[in-house]
Order: structure tokens, then sequence, then C-alpha cells
């Protein structure tokens, strides 16, 4: 009984996290202070490393204060230098005015720059693929979007890291087949799913997509880079992610919970981690399937996922986990889902 009521107490209690005391900020530039429509932002600065902290976050905050124009990682160099280009334009910068950088890891460090929205601005568009990937008629039946199914555990997010983006299933396959360690390692850690279901891809209507030989960075690089490629993917799976086909339908990318780390030790504010978990759900950055989203809000965010969000930081619950959280959040009408 006294261990359960340690447990809630730990639970709903505010927790204090401490930051490392090696890792700051020491300084950056950007190469100019104004910036039109679809000009490159070359930000460029030093920390001090600390190993421990994976990725700099980098947010930009909209002149009102109420939005994030951009938020993304920078992997340091050992010495502690570091670079990122991102690019000034679109939907999230429709203010004219001052963009505060703030760049965190270890501590915090902001500077402006002004931004002017080019009136001849048009979105780009995408072209015909030169090269036709397979085509195929989609299916008519209707997805189904009961709540229920987007709490369904997804095989790919219960174990860090694995899958690997870079590997292709065909590379598990082979490993599983011909390596009888790996195969007894596989079997002990997912004992309630088959190889298939934890490294291979969902069937689609197209012919041999997405390809065993193929890994999901592959596809999601061609996606991200190539717009004939991308204008193909989404005629041929209208409402889909290209995550949701390759089966990362709860996909997060490694850098966020760096992101997470901060909210849960201080250096990010309440405001601007919910600020920054609307832009990032919005812009596909985390896919969480079975929501429809177009954006959220809260006043008040409960004491337990500030530590949720650390216990995933450091490895002590699952993204699996950390994805239900957020799920239940929604599904509780904390976090309002429009």
């Amino acid at each position: 009984m006294n261990v359960l009521l340690i447990f809630i107490f730990l639970l709903f209690t505010s927790p204090i996290f401490f930051v490392s005391s090696f890792a700051s900020v020491n300084d950056f530039t950007t190469d100019k202070t104004l910036y039109n429509t679809n000009e490159s932002i070359i930000i460029s600065g030093s920390v001090d490393y600390d190993p421990d902290l994976f990725s700099i976050i980098v947010q930009i905050i909209t002149p009102s204060g109420s939005g994030l124009a951009h938020v993304d990682s920078i992997i340091p160099n050992n010495d502690g230098t570091f670079t990122k280009i991102i690019n000034a334009g679109g939907p999230t910068w429709s203010e004219n005015g001052d963009y505060t950088i703030k760049i965190s890891y270890g501590g915090n460090l902001e500077k402006s720059i002004e931004y002017r929205k080019s009136s001849e601005y048009v979105s780009p568009t995408s072209t015909p693929p030169t090269s036709t990937p397979p085509t195929s008629t989609p299916p008519t039946s209707t997805p189904n979007t009961d709540v229920n199914d987007s709490f369904i555990e997804n095989p790919k997010m219960l174990l860090f890291g694995f899958p690997a983006f870079d590997k292709s299933p065909q590379y598990y396959v082979d490993r599983y087949n011909n390596e009888p360690s790996y195969k007894s390692w596989f079997d002990s850690q997912f004992p309630s799913y088959d190889l298939d279901q934890v490294i291979g891809y969902p069937s689609t209507h197209v012919e041999n997509f997405p390809a065993f030989d193929k890994s999901p960075q592959y596809y999601v690089d061609r996606y991200n880079n190539e717009p004939s490629y991308k204008s193909w993917f989404d005629s041929q799976f209208p409402g889909k992610t290209i995550y949701s086909i390759l089966g990362f339908s709860t996909y997060i990318p490694d850098w966020i919970k760096d992101y997470a780390r901060n909210w849960a030790t201080g250096e990010i504010s309440d405001s601007e981690f919910m600020l920054g978990l609307d832009f990032m759900i919005q812009n596909k950055i985390i896919v969480i399937s079975g929501i429809n989203y177009n954006s959220f809000s809260t006043e008040d965010v409960p004491s337990w996922f500030r530590n949720t969000s650390h216990w995933w930081a450091t490895g002590v619950i699952s993204q699996q986990e950390f994805i239900n959280s957020v799920k239940y959040l929604i599904q509780e009408d904390i976090i309002l889902v429009e």
C-alpha cells in the first residue's frame, strides 16, 4: 500500500529536473537581419558541447508571440560549433515584423530577425513525375476513423530506434533468417508479434509499393525532396501520410526527445511547448494516426504529462507510452482538437 501511495505522489506532483551544468549556448548569429519570402536564413554559432545532449533546439517565434514559424533541431559538432539553414516563408510565416530565434541547449539565447512577406508569393505546385511510379485505382472504401482504433499499439513504436529508418525490411529479414542469436533476440523482444508485423510494410493497392528492399528513409526523402513524387503519392493515397503507409503511424523524430527534455527541465515554457507540439503535429513532424487534426489548444498542462515527457526523453518509458499519453490528453479534451 505504501508503495502505491508513493507512486501516486510521484505521478501527480510537479517534478524537479536538473539541467546539465556543462551545456550552454555561447552565441549565435544570422547571415543578415532582414529576410524576404523564400530566402535562406543561415544560423551559425557555438555551444559548450555536452555528449549527453544530442541536439540543439531552434524555435522561430512569430511577432505576436502566439505561434511558431518554425521549430527544428541542430546537431552540434564535437567542438560545439553548429550551422543551420532554414527557409523563410510559407503558411506559418503569415506576419510581417520581427521574429524571435530562440536557441536552447542547456540554456537559452534569443535574437531577432525581420521578415517581410512578398506580395507575389505563391505556394509551390507539383509537376508530373518524369518517371511515373506504378499506378493503380485507389480503394473506394472509407477509412475507419473510430477513436478507439487510434489507440492500438504499434509494434514499430515499442523499442526506440527499432526498426531503424535507414534499414530496409529485407535487411532485417536476412539477419533474422541467417543469424540465430539475432532471431533469439528479436523473439525475446517481440513475443507477441511476428517479424513482418514489426519490420515490414503494410500492403497497398499499388503493386510492390512500398518495396521490401527500400528503407523508410528512402521513401521519406523522395516524398520531401521531389515535388512530382509527393504529388503522385498524395494522389494515390489521399488523406494518408507517407509515415502511415510505411507503417509508422505514430512517428516521432529522435530530436523531439530533446524538445521534451528541455520542457521538462524548464528551458522551454509550457506555452512554448504546447505551441511546438501544435506546430509539429500540424506540419506532420509528429504523426499520430486516427486523429482528424487542424489545431488544438489547452489552458493547463497536467503535471503528470511533464513527468511522462521527461521519462520518455530519458528512456524510462517507451515511445509508444509517450504517444498514448498525448492521445489520452486529446481523448479527454485536455488538449482540444479543432
